[in-house]
């Protein structure tokens, strides 16, 4: 069994790199600005046609068809670009981007061999052009994909840390109006009982009949009304300070940028490109050499970057990757020098190549972390400052729905007898009596239930009621504009608080998801019962697989008890989630503290956030 691990990490970090790329070429921005200045430098570079080179003096002559030939294909590539834009099938402008990818780096040697035709009015060369056609292949392909895996990352991370940081900043206004309710209630839930045992004394003391005793039950009556229509007061109403807007992070150095890309990575995209070159050049013993000597070479690298950049911190580790790997493409050249004829230029690439891949996936590596750490550690803030604001409210409301149901019930229940009592025949000491004391008794119930919410909220031990649904429900209307059904059946059965709680569980979680996954504000809630569960559905408009850094089983679905989903659905991603009914239910677990544990690349994210 312990020989099956390394092999399932192994296939799941393939499957989440393949999802991170797919999502890259499907998203409908692979060609963007930095591409094309990614394909210029390689042009004159890198993949510059060093076969008319012959001296220092050529090597002008190099850059400008190389130039030229990338001005060619990027004119040709617009339309490419355009129409990836426009299409709206995912599956299908993949399709075109890859191919239009392929047939660019395949048909670059020839388009350079026109231009140097058309320019110089001389022979074209096509020497070495299985090698030159692999070459230009795999650098446009794995270049370009790294290059969008980057740009979609960062994009990713900025969209959706916008979004969860407008909800949090909306729920922490909440959380302001909050504070100003409460202690309004505070103020004024005292002085309210005292002025009602003042009444009531001045009562007693004249004339009781039935005409005074109904004019103080009217009292009691208007006082229960007002603090029930205070209980549900929707909290959007009550008037709060602005508040400090989120400081912007901070801006990160072009060092920090980079993050170690996995190990024999960066190795083995260098060598997919140069290998074919080397074989041409000297043969099938230059190929094996290159790589029997360039995979430790370039292992050793990774290993070396990891060592040197211990503890230290995000720029300073960027710095010591960039000297890395710039002292192995020294290495690398001196072993080009080694294997390739002298009079051929291109031993001098591996000089550039190897860091420029590098720092290539370095980048990519780390805008992807980024991504992930971001996204989960905002989600895991959301939901939680959400969850926390619901149970405050609740806490801040249960002290005047309790207010209200004694003196409607108890006060106004006494006044009731009382006044039957004056109608019938003389008051007695001993009804004024029993009047004091089972009012006094009311009226202290009242206080004694505020300071015994008021103790239990220092302890950390408040739980929410059976209201915590409606409660988030009404929390996270202040975020996204929320409709909700909820059946008969269901209603019924969530006046349970353990069942509310678990629903309430999984419908912010949903609520988390809608805020993430779209930019719309509007979020659907159906709550019903099926067989010996509710069924809990939220959906919103939004394209699911806008986070690649996450597949299905890591989006926190599974925290959420068996059974649970989260899937595309025409343009809504759904979350869907049966939460039984039995006593013995697996029912949700409600984490605020911890975000879960990262793909293999977020792992990397968390600790350097740490050191930053």
């Amino acid at each position: 069994m312990a020989r099956r691990v390394p092999v399932l990490a192994a296939r799941r970090r393939a499957r989440l790199g393949a999802h991170v790329w797919w999502d890259a070429v499907t998203s409908g921005s692979f060609f963007t600005q930095p591409s094309l200045w990614f394909t210029l430098i390689v042009s004159i570079t890198v993949l510059a046609p060093f076969q008319h080179f012959t001296g220092p003096a050529d090597y002008s002559q190099v850059v400008a068809i190389g130039a030229l030939g990338w001005a060619v294909l990027a004119a040709a590539l617009v339309p490419v670009a355009i129409a990836e834009r426009s299409m709206r099938r995912r599956r299908l402008r993949g399709l075109l981007v890859l191919t239009a990818v392929a047939v660019a780096g395949v048909a670059r040697p020839f388009v350079n061999e026109g231009v140097y035709v058309l320019i110089y009015q001389s022979a074209p060369d096509f020497s070495g052009l299985y090698a030159r056609v692999s070459s230009n292949l795999v650098v446009w392909v794995a270049g370009l994909s790294i290059i969008a895996m980057t740009v979609r990352s960062i994009e990713l991370t900025r969209g959706t840390r916008a979004r969860l940081v407008d909800a949090t900043t909306a729920l922490a206004a909440g959380s302001r109006r909050l504070a100003r309710f409460d202690a309004e209630n505070r103020g004024s839930l005292g002085p309210l009982i005292s002025r009602l045992r003042r009444e009531r004394d001045a009562m007693l003391a004249g004339t009781i009949d039935f005409d005074a005793v109904r004019e103080y039950s009217e009292r009691v009556r208007a006082a229960s009304h007002r603090l029930e229509e205070r209980a549900d007061l929707d909290l959007r109403v009550v008037p709060t300070d602005s508040g400090d807007a989120p400081e912007p992070p901070a801006p990160r150095t072009a060092f920090a940028m980079l993050r170690p890309a996995p190990h024999l990575l960066t190795g083995f995209v260098f060598m997919l490109g140069a290998v074919p070159y080397a074989h041409h050049v000297a043969g099938l013993p230059a190929a094996i050499a290159a790589i029997l000597v360039g995979m430790p070479l370039t292992l050793a690298a990774d290993v070396a970057v990891r060592f040197f950049g211990h503890k230290k911190s995000a720029a300073q580790r960027g710095g010591v990757l960039v000297a890395v790997w710039v002292a192995a493409g020294i290495l690398m050249s001196v072993l080009a020098y080694v294997l390739v004829p002298h009079d051929d230029p291109a031993r001098i690439v591996p000089l550039a190549s190897l860091p420029l891949v590098a720092v290539a996936l370095a980048a990519c590596t780390d805008a992807v972390a980024r991504a992930s750490d971001t996204a989960r550690r905002l989600e895991v803030v959301l939901g939680m400052v959400a969850r926390t604001l619901t149970a405050k409210t609740a806490h801040a409301r249960r002290p005047l729905r309790h207010a209200a149901h004694v003196l409607h019930g108890r006060v106004q229940g006494r006044c009731v007898l009382l006044a039957a009592a004056a109608d019938e025949r003389e008051i007695t000491p001993d009804d004024i009596l029993t009047f004091r004391r089972e009012t006094d008794a009311a009226y202290d119930s009242i206080l004694a239930f505020i300071v015994e919410t008021n103790a239990a909220a220092a302890e950390g031990v408040l739980q929410s009621a059976h209201e915590d649904l409606a409660e988030l429900v009404a929390t996270w209307s202040a975020v996204l504009d929320v409709s909700s059904e909820i059946s008969a059946s269901a209603a019924d059965a969530l006046i349970d608080p353990a069942l509310s709680r678990s629903v309430a569980t999984v419908v912010n979680e949903g609520f988390v998801n809608a805020v993430k996954h779209s930019d719309a504000k509007s979020v659907w809630l159906s709550v019903g019962v099926e067989g010996e569960a509710l069924l809990v559905r939220t959906w919103s408009i939004g394209t699911l697989d806008s986070a690649p850094i996450a597949t299905p089983e890591r989006r926190g679905v599974s925290a959420l008890g068996s059974g649970a989903r989260i899937f595309q659905r025409d343009d809504t991603v759904v979350l869907e989630v049966p939460v039984p009914l039995t006593a013995d239910r697996e029912g949700p677990v409600a984490t605020v503290s911890d975000p879960p544990k990262p793909a293999w690349w977020g792992r990397r994210a968390t600790r350097a956030s740490r050191r930053d």
